[in-house]
């Protein structure tokens, strides 16, 4: 699966970001990028999110979310300070913009 220059492979929890050598992840990051990607350049609320990547059980836990976005921007963003990709929306979840 794919948005603007990601391209996710799911099988082998492998991120394509552009020309640059592929990016290994966790299956935790795995399961966040396929929700965003599937639904890139739209507001992902933060429970649909928590409940796609942890199930039930980890649904409430913002701060597991916090923590795995951090992780997700160091391996996408140029500058994971200032992100460009993967956007907070404030009170609402997470979008991602797909990158040319």
């Amino acid at each position: 699966m794919s948005a603007g220059t990601l391209r996710l492979d799911l099988e082998s929890l492998v991120l394509h970001v552009g020309d640059a050598e592929p990016v290994k992840l966790t299956k935790l990051e795995t399961r966040l990028l396929q929700i965003l990607i599937a639904n890139a350049g739209h507001v992902v609320a933060t429970e649909r999110l928590l409940t796609h990547v942890w199930g039930h059980r980890g649904s409430g836990d913002r701060q597991l979310l916090k923590q795995l976005v951090h992780r997700v921007r160091h391996k996408i963003e140029e500058d994971p300070a200032v992100p460009k990709v993967l956007q907070t929306e404030p009170g609402a979840g997470y979008r991602l913009e797909e990158r040319r």
